[in-house]
C-alpha cells in the first residue's frame, strides 16, 4: 500500500494500533518463515531486518540456524518493537528505514518484510540499505503481487463498476519483470523471484477492511467521492466480500525476492 501520501508518524500510529494483534495472523507468520528462508541466513551473520514489526523474521532466523544471530531491528512504531523485545532476545531499535543509526558495512544481510510499499521513497531507502550492508551483502524483501490482496482487489473493481479507476498500488513491485526492472535501476543485482499465495481468511465485518482500505493514499479518488457513489462502491464491494467469504478463497499473493548489493 503505497505511502507517498502518508508520512513516518502516521505509520508508527497505524502499527502501534496493530502491535497487540499482529501475531495472530498466521499469514505474517508465514510470510516470515518465507523470506527468511529465501535468504538462508549463516550461523554468526550480523543481519538487519528492516521494518522488523514484532521481530517476527528475528526470530525466524534463529529457528532456521538453531542457534543465537547478531540480529537487529529496527522499526518506526515503538509498539512494534515493544512487543519484539517481548518475545525475542535479539536487538531493537526505532529507527527510520532511510535513516539508520549504523556504521557503514555493518551488517552482512538485510531483510525487509512487507514494508518496501510503506516507504516513501524506496531509492532513499536503498542508498541508505547499501551504506550499512557490506560489499556483496543480499537482501530479501516481500511485496504483494499486483492485486494481490483480495481486498484490495474487490474495492478496485467495485469502483471500476461504478466509473471510478483507482491505481493498484502494489503494481510497480507486483510482478516479476517489474520487480527486475526496478532492481535494475537502483544498482542491485536479481538472484531469484518467488510467487507464492496464502489462503487466507477475511474480515468478518466488511465495513471494517472497507475502511482500513480507504486510509491509504490510492484510495484518494473514492474517498473524495460524492456519497452516492460511495455508498454504491461499498454495496458492490459488500456483495463480492460475502461471496468470498462463503467460498472461503480469498488469496493473498506475495513475492519474494532475493537480491544483493554490488561486490
Amino acid at each position: 500500500m503505497s505511502a507517498t501520501s502518508r508520512d513516518t508518524t502516521w505509520i508508527a500510529h497505524e502499527f502501534d494500533r496493530r502491535a497487540a494483534t499482529y501475531d495472530e495472523s498466521e499469514m505474517h507468520r508465514w510470510r516470515a518463515d518465507q523470506a527468511v528462508q529465501l535468504l538462508r541466513p549463516q550461523p554468526g551473520q550480523r543481519i538487519l531486518d528492516i521494518a522488523t514489526g514484532t521481530g517476527l523474521a528475528a526470530r525466524a532466523c534463529v529457528r532456521i540456524t538453531h542457534g543465537p544471530q547478531r540480529i537487529v531491528g529496527v522499526d518506526v512504531s515503538h509498539g512494534m518493537l515493544r512487543a519484539a523485545a517481548a518475545a525475542s532476545t535479539s536487538s531493537y531499535l526505532q529507527a527510520d528505514a532511510a535513516q539508520l543509526p549504523f556504521r557503514p558495512a555493518a551488517f552482512d544481510a538485510l531483510l525487509c518484510i512487507a514494508a518496501i510499499p510503506y516507504l516513501p521513497d524506496v531509492a532513499q531507502a536503498v542508498t541508505e540499505w547499501r551504506r550499512v550492508a557490506q560489499p556483496g551483502a543480499d537482501l530479501v524483501f516481500t511485496t504483494p503481487a499486483a492485486d494481490g490482496i483480495a481486498t484490495l482487489r474487490l474495492i478496485r473493481q467495485a469502483a471500476a463498476d461504478h466509473g471510478l479507476v483507482l491505481p493498484d498500488p502494489h503494481a510497480r513491485l507486483g510482478s516479476t519483470d517489474q520487480i527486475a526492472e526496478t532492481l535494475d535501476s537502483l544498482g542491485l543485482l536479481l538472484r531469484q523471484v518467488r510467487e507464492s499465495t496464502y489462503l487466507d481468511t477475511l474480515d468478518a465485518d466488511p465495513r471494517t477492511a472497507y475502511d482500513r482500505v480507504l486510509e491509504y493514499g490510492f484510495a484518494d479518488k473514492l474517498r473524495n467521492a460524492p456519497a452516492a457513489t460511495g455508498d454504491a462502491v461499498y454495496d458492490r464491494f459488500q456483495s463480492a466480500y460475502r461471496e468470498l467469504q462463503t467460498a472461503g478463497t480469498a488469496q493473498h499473493v506475495t513475492m519474494f525476492t532475493r537480491c544483493s548489493f554490488p561486490a
